[in-house]
């Protein structure tokens, strides 16, 4: 009886460690979404240029959002008006730094898709957090405005703009 109350003390310490040595990390995951479940899933879907950011801290003061406004170019999805304004998890505000991983990060003046859902609360949030915005940039050679998608960032030249709008388009009617 001694015997067996000293192997389940040693049994509970031996797993106690285990858990306290085991990797704190955690690693975020983001649901890989599809740019046909990007748009399905989303309120909107429009291109344009991003004009503004600004942070600042949420009704309860817990959660700072950085707010993107896009000079809308077209709405391929929905309708948020001329200007659409965005919010992301995450930003600083005076000395505060709140980071968010799997977020997008805008930059102004930058040419975007934007997949957008509206949260119960109403703020408007991008669609699949990182997957959810997508570059456009002028392809060098063909003066073309080209989608980048984050594999097309580094291995190739993205869509042609007009092609990527059809696309999009098609998935509305199915």
């Amino acid at each position: 009886m001694k015997n067996l109350h000293g192997i389940i003390h040693f049994a509970g310490w031996l797993i106690i460690s285990l858990l306290l040595l085991h990797s704190t990390d955690s690693i975020a995951q983001l649901k890989k979404m599809s740019e046909k479940d990007l748009t399905k899933e989303s309120t909107a879907v429009l291109y344009g240029k991003c004009t503004k950011k600004s942070c600042a801290w949420d009704e309860n003061h817990r959660i700072i959002f950085t707010y993107i406004t896009i000079a809308t170019e077209e709405y391929i999805k929905g309708n948020m008006g001329a200007e659409a304004v965005i919010a992301v998890p995450g930003g600083q505000v005076g000395d505060i730094i709140y980071e968010v991983s799997e977020m997008p990060v805008f930059t102004e003046g930058e040419d975007v898709v934007a997949f957008v859902w509206k949260n119960p609360k109403g703020k408007n949030l991008v669609t699949g957090g990182s997957q959810g915005v997508l570059k456009i940039e002028k392809d060098k050679k063909t003066g073309k405005r080209m989608v980048k998608t984050k594999d097309q960032d580094t291995a190739g030249d993205g869509e042609i703009l007009e092609s990527f709008v059809e696309k999009v388009k098609g998935y509305l009617k199915h």
